[in-house]
């Protein structure tokens, strides 16, 4: 049967046109795919070709021939073009994509095409459209002049150039799309072959180009490798770096999350022989959101533990397109990790425990569910005995009563006696013991207060559980000192508050019987008034004023006692300085005829004390006035801020203080004629150490000395709401404490 070239070709070039803008399509809506907007141009291009390819059979006349021939090759050029351009950029070297650099180029490629249109001007090419007829059909051809073969040369340049990007990209080592690339390179071959033999002579018919049909062929197979299978896409990094016979689990995931490769490891812990293919989520729910947090994980009924680590798998331009995930095995760290956690988590119950028997029972409980050992034992020495004082149930079963105490005195020497003696780890074996089905123990000692047994099935315990059991026994012998010192100070404190009660029970006497005292004595000399000589009189004056002392100064130690033994809170409240300032000047003045006082008050003052203040400045004031050997001393009290204290100055004018008694002065051994009054000295000191503050002593100028107490300023109710929080105000508390402990 005859063949038709020409309706063969017609046929074949206008499904390479459709196929051609088909594959434009496709590109269009893929524009994620690395060269897809580049290879879209491409297919249509080559679709116009085509078309055109079409049309110049179809022409006989031959001028028209040459004009459609014109256009033709036009198309044919710009697909040569955007074939080097769509190299470049599948390649991921988008940033040679400059004017620069493709105005040149299509200036390369489209030569042939503009010496075509300005041949009238240079006569430099050759082109002539003659009628031939082969195998039975007549059609106008074009012939070509030998510059041609310079053109010929230039396009199949350009085209080994986009070859050889292709070839170098093929072995780049970071190239994720191997497989992918080998495809595009040998299904680009097949229109450069046809394009070669029709270059060549070798067509059915001058006039008929089959290398349209073949370019459009090709890009059926380049569209499908670049935009639908999977399989060609990013598999080949992944089987690069997976090992078979590697322990831990890899996985390479598409960038939905669709396994696509895997070795025998993860086939293994996903309980799928042939995974491929499968969305990782249907295999195992949630697995993705534990690979995506990068967290210790474990998934199923397996106690293994599992730390993702994922690679990004990128292609030339740097869009991530999928990952490869290595699932290492990290059971043993994880379960180290959980000890360590559980062992600190319980390190403070231990320290709250309040009776040895309650931490032998948390030390038990430790041993047996968190170093998973068969069973334990806390023995406490109680009067050179070791005794159990909890022990797991399987030892009560097994170990007989008298093997559960131990002393000195036991025959043969006791295990456990040894261990609390010689205070030394000693791992035991117990097969010679008929202790089945315990194989053998670890003994630790507890210090002072015993030993702890831990016992195991296995024939010895591994150093990683010896070196956790030592941690829990050393946790376990701080918990029992903690409790005995607990223990102790409650005695202590107990003893101490039986002390304080006595010593208040006699103070309280001794203050109700001097009072009594005091009242009979002033209302006898009182009785016999009437009867003493009224020059007399001023010794029964002295009594009842030394009865109203002894009196007050009962009362005074009582405050203090009360103060001393208060706590901080109950101690100190906000106190008026300036009325107590007054009140205490007014007494001196009544103490002291002969005393010149002034006092400069700025500002309403209060401080952080109690009622004892006027008691403490009436201290300082009287020793500035009793060291003063001038007939009239002078006394100068001033209060001045200093940041959120408050400095309370007493100067005086008498003859100072020299830098040694300066430090000593406020020592309780001091004696009287040193300070004329040096117990109202330690007094002051006791009491500005008990409201946080401060006491020293400066010299004066020209002579003197000046008392400087420092108080801590006391906020009263309207400011504290104003300007600070309940928080606040005890932060300043503290900070103003803190300062005082500075100073």
């Amino acid at each position: 049967m005859d063949v038709d070239i020409a309706t063969v070709a017609i046929l074949g070039n206008a499904g390479g046109a459709l196929i051609g803008f088909a594959i434009a399509v496709v590109a269009a809506r893929n524009q994620d795919v690395p060269g897809a907007r580049q290879y879209g141009w491409l297919a249509v291009a080559g679709g116009c070709w085509c078309a055109l390819s079409i049309w110049q059979i179809l022409v006989s006349d031959p001028a028209a021939v040459r004009t459609v021939y014109l256009l033709s090759r036009t198309a044919a050029m710009q697909v040569i073009g955007l074939w080097v351009v769509f190299a470049l950029v599948y390649t991921g070297r988008q940033s040679w994509l400059r004017p620069s650099s493709l105005v040149p180029l299509f200036l390369v490629v489209n030569a042939d095409v503009l010496l075509l249109l300005t041949d009238q001007a240079h006569d430099l090419v050759e082109v002539a459209a003659v009628p031939v007829t082969q195998l039975g059909t007549t059609l106008v051809a074009i012939q070509r002049g030998p510059t041609f073969a310079v053109l010929l040369a230039v396009s199949y340049g350009l085209l080994l150039l986009g070859y050889a990007l292709l070839i170098e990209f093929l072995f780049r080592s970071q190239n994720v799309y191997r497989r992918q690339t080998a495809a595009i390179i040998i299904g680009t071959g097949l229109p450069i072959f046809v394009a070669v033999l029709y270059d060549f002579g070798y067509t059915p018919h001058p006039a008929i180009d089959f290398t349209p049909v073949a370019f459009s062929l090709n890009a059926v197979l380049v569209g499908w490798v670049l935009f639908k299978d999977e399989s060609l896409s990013v598999t080949t990094l992944s089987g690069d770096t997976l090992v078979d016979n590697l322990p831990d689990p890899v996985i390479a995931l598409n960038d939905d999350c669709v396994i696509i490769d895997y070795n025998a490891a993860a086939a293994s812990a996903l309980d799928q022989p042939d995974p491929d293919g499968e969305l990782l989520d249907d295999l195992v729910p949630g697995l993705v959101d534990h690979i995506e947090r990068g967290e210790v994980f474990s998934f199923g009924d397996s106690f293994t533990y599992y730390n993702p680590q994922t690679t990004s798998l990128t292609d030339q331009s740097g869009t991530e397109r999928g990952r490869l995930v290595v699932l290492r095995d990290v059971t043993g760290q994880q379960r180290r990790q959980d000890r360590l956690e559980a062992l600190q988590a319980a390190t403070q119950q231990f320290i709250e425990a309040e009776t040895a028997e309650a931490v032998a029972e948390m030390a038990v409980e430790f041993a047996t569910a968190v170093l998973d050992q068969n069973a334990a034992g806390v023995f406490l020495e109680d009067d050179g005995i070791l005794e159990p004082a909890v022990i797991s149930e399987s030892i009560a079963e097994h170990v007989e009563d008298e093997l559960l105490y131990a002393s000195p005195t036991d025959e043969p020497e006791s295990k456990l006696w040894k261990t609390y003696e010689t205070g030394e780890i000693q791992a035991v074996s117990l097969d010679k013991d008929g202790l089945d089905p315990l194989d053998n123990a670890l003994m630790l000692p507890l210090g002072s207060h015993g030993v702890m047994a831990i016992t195991s099935h296995d024939s010895t315990l591994a150093t990683e559980d010896r070196r956790y059991a030592a941690i829990l026994a050393q946790t376990t012998q701080v918990a029992l000192d903690q409790v005995e010192r607990e223990r102790e100070l409650r005695q202590s404190r107990s003893s101490v508050q039986r002390r304080r009660e006595q010593i208040e029970f006699f103070n309280g006497v001794l203050r109700h019987s001097l009072h009594n005292a005091m009242v009979v004595i002033r209302g006898r000399a009182e009785h016999i008034r009437t009867d003493v000589p009224r020059s007399k009189r001023r010794h029964l004056d002295s009594i009842s004023n030394w009865c109203g002392k002894l009196t007050e100064m009962s009362e005074t130690i009582r405050d203090i006692n009360n103060t001393v033994t208060a706590s901080e809170a109950e101690r100190l409240d906000a106190v008026d300085l300036n009325a107590t300032l007054r009140r205490s000047i007014e007494s001196l003045r009544v103490e002291y005829d002969s005393v010149s006082i002034s006092c400069e008050l700025d500002g309403d003052y209060s401080v952080q004390a109690n009622e004892l203040l006027e008691e403490v400045l009436l201290s300082i004031l009287r020793n500035a006035v009793d060291h003063n050997n001038a007939d009239t001393p002078q006394v100068t009290v001033s209060v001045q801020q200093a940041s959120d204290w408050l400095q309370v100055r007493i100067a005086d004018d008498g003859p100072g203080m020299s830098d040694e008694l300066k430090t000593t002065v406020f020592e309780r051994g001091l004696s009287p004629d040193q300070t004329a009054g040096g117990f109202g000295l330690y007094f002051v000191s006791v009491m500005m150490d008990l409201y946080g503050g401060t006491l020293w002593f400066e010299d004066n100028h020209p002579t003197g000395t000046v008392a400087i107490l420092e108080f801590q300023q006391a906020v009263t109710g309207d400011e504290a709401e104003d300007d600070f929080g309940p928080d606040d105000t005890e932060t300043a508390a503290t900070e103003a404490q803190t300062k005082s402990h500075d100073r």
